[in-house]
């Protein structure tokens, strides 16, 4: 398992200012100019997606409701990447994508494809929150380092308890 994304878009703006009623910050990304996408660039997107949630959770110990957007992205994702790329293994090289169904996802599959699919997608996701914790886990020094930057940049108090 690679550890690290080499595969994420350039960070161009990351704010720990809250910005509008639930998130806690954001951060911006260049999106490279691709349309064709593999496995392993569309985990590293996940992995990047999750990185706010797994950051709370390893300095804080507990997580919000700021990652919600963030949990909507992957989930859209990783669904996408079982059902209509055919990027798994269990599921196979199938697509239930419907281009005549103006982009609503119809189910043409069994209850037990269904629960397949959703197993499917629970693990990969799991699976990249882990590998997103391990990678920040690794980094926890530097990524202390930024947000006391980005708290002297914004005039907060830098002093922030961080539990890890």
């Amino acid at each position: 398992m690679r550890l690290v994304p080499e595969h994420a878009n350039p960070l161009v703006k990351v704010t720990i200012v809250p910005r509008g009623v639930a998130a806690l910050g954001y951060a911006q990304y260049l999106p490279k100019e691709q349309y064709l996408y593999n496995t392993e660039q569309l985990m590293d997107d996940i992995c990047m997606t999750l990185g706010g949630r797994a950051v709370e959770e390893i300095v804080f110990g507990k997580v919000s409701t700021g990652a919600q957007n963030d949990l909507q992205v992957i989930t859209r994702m990783a669904y996408a990447m079982v059902t209509v790329y055919g990027m798994n293994d269990k599921v196979g090289n199938v697509s239930f994508y419907d281009p005549n169904s103006d982009q609503a996802f119809t189910k043409p599959y069994s209850e037990e494809t269904a629960k397949l699919i959703d197993e499917e997608v629970r693990k990969l996701i799991d699976e990249a929150y882990v590998r997103t914790k391990g990678m920040l886990t690794e980094k926890l020094g530097d990524v202390k380092k930024l947000a006391e930057e980005l708290l002297k940049k914004k005039k907060y108090s830098t002093k922030t308890t961080w539990s890890a």
